[in-house]
């Protein structure tokens, strides 16, 4: 599950935000780390030092894993969930830097300054089938990549390879495909935030009995594909964002359109998966904002200078 999007405000503010859906709580929080902190790899004990500082919401699990964040250079990372997509590699490969899949966000934001940056070094990567530590399974991921500048990407790992696609909607969700998620905007392209006309049957006229028919068929379930196309929908259609406190409460209404209550959406196992948290990112100013299922507000945390000049790990 989860849904995440990019936004501008009219002021030259540029967002990344997600919201985290799962039936087990991955008890996830704020934290920071500094430049030149070490992270272990499952395949490879040397691992590697970060270039720069982030900020972003992880759990510790023999290791910091981090779901989602943004770093000093204005760079930003998401993960969703992309099952049964996901095909990664069954064995190592020496020239490169393999990892298990849940480690790539914290090793793209202590490394990758921009998407273009990112880019490159994706042919360096080669992310090895394993079992999350936490999970205990081969977790199935894919990942939605912005920058200060707005420019937005997903990368996706399938049985044909290493894909990373423009993301000019600005909108990602889980499986099917990015690629099928695009075509299937075209199935709603119907959908119009202005009123339907009155029609004519014969000699009948039908009127509208009231207001918003001009988004009858706008999906409201959580299926991957409806909230692809809710989200799109009203980010696209919804009154601009003027500065960066619209742009987070915009945001935040989008967002408010896909959350999933508990006992809302059951999978077969029993388990109820639901919005335990959602992040939005202020690239432009560096700001981080968390809010959890339990939490009617959000709270703010920035890489501020002083933190940048931290050597030690924060939790917040």
């Amino acid at each position: 599950m989860c849904t995440s999007l990019t936004y501008n405000s009219q002021d030259g503010g540029h967002f990344l935000a997600r919201t985290m859906d799962f039936a087990i709580n991955f008890e996830a929080s704020p934290i920071f780390i500094p430049r030149h902190y070490h992270f272990d790899l499952e395949f490879d004990k040397n691992g590697y030092e970060t270039k720069y500082s982030f900020i972003g919401a992880s759990r510790f699990v023999e290791n910091y894993i981090f779901s989602d964040g943004f770093n000093e250079q204005g760079f930003s990372i998401a993960v969703l969930y992309f099952n049964p997509k996901a095909k990664y590699a069954e064995t190592t490969e020496e020239s490169k830097i393999n990892f298990e899949a849940s480690e790539l966000v914290a090793w793209a934001l202590g490394n990758a300054c921009s998407v273009d940056d990112f880019a490159k070094k994706i042919p360096s990567m080669n992310v090895v089938n394993s079992k999350n530590k936490f999970l205990k399974i081969n977790v199935p991921l894919h990942w939605i990549i912005s920058d200060k500048t707005g420019k937005t990407a997903v990368l996706e790992i399938t049985s044909t390879g290493y894909h990373l696609y423009d993301n000019e909607v600005g909108v990602m969700t889980n499986s099917p495909d990015f690629n099928w998620h695009l075509d299937n905007l075209a199935h709603y392209n119907h959908l119009q935030p202005t009123e339907s006309k009155a029609k004519t049957y014969g000699k009948y006229v039908s009127k509208l009995d009231g207001p918003g028919f001009g988004m009858v068929g706008l999906p409201g379930d959580f299926t991957s594909a409806s909230r692809f196309i809710r989200t799109t929908f009203i980010k696209s259609y919804m009154e601009p964002a003027v500065n960066i406190t619209d742009g987070i409460r915009n945001i935040s209404y989008i967002l408010n359109s896909v959350n999933i209550p508990k006992g809302i959406k059951i999978n077969s196992d029993g388990l109820s998966d639901y919005t335990q948290y959602t992040a939005i990112m202020d690239l432009t100013n560096n700001k981080y904002y968390f809010k959890t299922y339990d939490s009617l507000s959000f709270k703010e945390f920035t890489l501020s200078k002083e933190l940048l000049e931290q050597a030690e790990v924060y939790q917040f």
